[in-house]
C-alpha cells in the first residue's frame, strides 16, 4: 500500500510516501495515511513531495508548518539543509515510541528545459 518500502529479511527499515505538492492539507493528508503503514517496529520514515510549480522556499515554509502542527509531531530533528526537513512523531500504536521523518521536497521541472 505505501508508495516506497525498503525489507530487511523480515523488518521494515524504511517507509515512504509520495505526494504532489496541492496545498498545506497535502501534507497532514499525507502523514495521516503514512501513519496507518507504520506498525510498532517501524522507526524511519519520509515523506515525499514533489512540487510542480511555485515559489519553493515559500511552499517549502507552508510544508514544514503543515507538519510541524501535526497533533503526532513530538518535536523537530536536527536540520541539516533546506532540501532535507527532520522530525520525530509518536506512534498511532504507541505514542512513546518514535519514528523518525524525513520531509524531502522535490521541485519538478516543467516543459522542455535542459
Amino acid at each position: 500500500k505505501t508508495d516506497i518500502l525498503v525489507r530487511v529479511e523480515d523488518r521494515n527499515v524504511f517507509v515512504g510516501e509520495c505526494k504532489i505538492w496541492k496545498g498545506p492539507k497535502t501534507v497532514t493528508d499525507a502523514l495521516d495515511q503514512l501513519l496507518t503503514y507504520l506498525v510498532w517496529r517501524d522507526t524511519k520514515a519520509a515523506l515525499l513531495l514533489f512540487v510542480r510549480s511555485g515559489d519553493i522556499a515559500a511552499i517549502t515554509d507552508k510544508a514544514v508548518a503543515a507538519l510541524s502542527a501535526h497533533p503526532s509531531v513530538k518535536r523537530r530533528g536536527p536540520h541539516v539543509d533546506d532540501d532535507r526537513h527532520d522530525f520525530v512523531l509518536g506512534a498511532n500504536s504507541d505514542a512513546n515510541r518514535e519514528i523518525k521523518l524525513a520531509l524531502l521536497i522535490f521541485p519538478l521541472m516543467t516543459g522542455a528545459g535542459p
